[in-house]
């Protein structure tokens, strides 16, 4: 349930700072494409067309609890997570500035991959701006579900590139031979 609000406030904060919603990927599912939110909620068959994150799957977070958490569940934060892509860094700053100037949300933790300081070898090159953080929206609130974290990742459309379906099977065979 707290997906459907998260998904609300990325189109909220993606139309304040010019971000982009990636569409559904062609048939050889490696092509991505990516239509700025102002855009995409104009138009009816352009948002059934957008794509969203799915909830990270049960086999997925207990393997995470396994390799990465020592079965520690309060670190497990990226169950609900969508995405914001960017044409350029100016667009991630004002995400950051629509995000943290909204009074229903409270960031808990912020990785920025995109800092020059950053290993990129850490994660085979992939770089994105990613807030862990809880929404207190009247909604989340009656339903319980405002002390949860979810993670919102802010994606350089560069780096997003990697992340097709391919460059995603290459990841997770990098992440199971390191143990992550």
């Amino acid at each position: 349930a707290l997906d459907v609000f998260l998904r609300l406030k990325v189109i909220e904060w993606a139309l304040a700072s010019g971000g982009c919603a990636a569409m559904e990927r062609g048939a050889d599912g490696n092509t991505v494409s990516f239509r700025r939110w102002e855009e995409v909620v104009e138009d009816e068959n352009l948002v059934s067309q957008a794509k969203w994150a799915k909830v990270k799957s049960l086999h997925r977070a207990v393997e995470k609890l396994y390799r990465s958490y020592s079965l520690e569940v309060s670190r497990l934060l990226d169950v609900c997570r969508q995405s914001i892509f960017f044409e350029d860094v100016e667009g991630v700053l004002k995400c950051l500035e629509a995000v943290s100037g909204d009074p229903t949300v409270q960031v808990v933790r912020l990785s920025n991959k995109l800092d020059e300081g950053y290993d990129g070898a850490a994660t085979a090159g992939y770089r994105d701006v990613s807030l862990n953080l809880r929404l207190s929206t009247t909604d989340t609130l009656q339903l319980g579900l405002d002390g949860f974290v979810c993670e919102l990742q802010l994606i350089l459309i560069d780096f997003a590139h990697i992340k097709t379906d391919q460059g995603h099977a290459r990841y997770v065979a990098w992440r199971n031979q390191r143990g992550l």
